[in-house]
């Protein structure tokens, strides 16, 4: 691409944002964001308005260059899938949740993304195969995180 032009996941959250539309990056792309070893073939975001107005995330998407995959999904144009989530199953509603998020960079971007915690909670409540593998790949992640810092903790 061309040397400091944006993303087109980049452009996206700043339409978002330039539109006052609320947003929290989540599933695994939120964990990869947060250094879980991983692999995601899309970006999933919750978002911030009824279902019912899909249609402006759709509209505001084909203006950044995107193609409609199906009410719910747009394919950018470099080919990432971006998923609009209007509920999520197992947490509170999204201001709650919109609260408790954590900052992280994705290309350079600091985005609010579920955390980890609230990521697995979300799984545990859908509990398809592929989020029970999530859950197992967050938890070794949580758990060498604590290990390593009480490890730090001891030397210091």
């Amino acid at each position: 691409g061309t040397l400091g032009a944006k993303r087109p996941f980049v452009r996206l959250l700043d339409a978002l944002e330039a539109e006052q539309i609320g947003y929290v990056v989540i599933g695994m792309a939120a964990a990869i964001a947060q250094g879980v070893l991983a692999n995601t073939l899309d970006i999933d975001l919750w978002i911030n308005l009824p279902p019912r107005h899909y249609m402006r995330l759709i509209n505001l998407s084909r203006k950044l260059g995107a193609t409609m995959g199906a009410n719910t999904v747009v394919y950018l144009d470099d080919g990432t899938p971006v998923n609009f989530v209007y509920e999520m199953t197992g947490l509170d509603d999204f201001t709650k949740e919109r609260r408790r998020a954590v900052l992280a960079s994705i290309h350079g971007h600091d985005v609010p993304v579920l955390s980890l915690e609230r990521i697995v909670k979300n799984k545990k409540a859908v509990g398809r195969d592929k989020d029970k593998l999530h859950i197992l790949h967050i938890r070794d992640f949580l758990r060498c995180r604590r290990e390593a810092g009480q490890g730090r903790s001891r030397r210091d």
